[in-house]
């Protein structure tokens, strides 16, 4: 069976267990934030101004919601690998180890606000056919996240897209 009937058959469409962040959205991360990307919408950092507008107070910036589900560097979480890290350890195994990012897009629903907890569920949408590209034979791998708050109201809806494949220079290696 190739590999990518294989990863197919057993990982796409499956949703990952509800990952819940560890942080709530807060107003200090807001501020990173909006500083970093020199972001002036008083709705993010101007309490006075964002209570007199539908909000009804400050709202987080809404690209940041993939901040508050990130994992932790350390200690790193105990549990089970969700199907996007199942099929990339296979992959791995496979010799398709090597990732670049090709495409994210982002759907937005409800605003995330200081002391929302935002959770997410991921899965593998689609994989392509093997193509052989200039960094080496791979698979476009395209992942669905769904982002809610802790009403279960969704967030935003997100694909992401990668480029998973065995670099030229490991081709060039397994060729000799």
């Amino acid at each position: 069976m190739a590999i990518a009937e294989k990863i197919f058959n057993n990982y796409t469409g499956v949703d990952s267990e509800p990952i819940v962040g560890v942080d709530a959205v807060c107003e200090q991360m807001i501020r990173h934030w909006t500083e970093v990307m020199e972001d002036t919408n008083p709705l993010y950092s101007d309490p006075q101004y964002a209570e007199n507008t539908k909000y009804k107070g400050i709202i987080a910036p809404p690209m940041q919601v993939q901040v508050y589900t990130m994992n932790p560097l350390w200690p790193k979480p105990e549990r089970e690998p969700n199907s996007m890290e199942s099929l990339l350890k296979v992959m791995a195994e496979e010799g398709y180890s090597t990732i670049v990012a090709t495409e994210q897009n982002q759907e937005y629903f409800t605003p995330m606000k200081p002391g929302d907890r935002i959770s997410q569920v991921v899965s593998v949408k689609e994989v392509s056919p093997e193509k052989q590209t200039a960094r080496g034979p791979g698979y476009f791998v395209t992942f669905a996240y769904k982002f809610t708050n802790q009403n279960n109201d969704i967030v935003c809806q997100q694909t992401f897209t990668i480029l998973v494949y065995k670099s030229t220079v490991a081709v060039k290696e397994e060729s000799k």
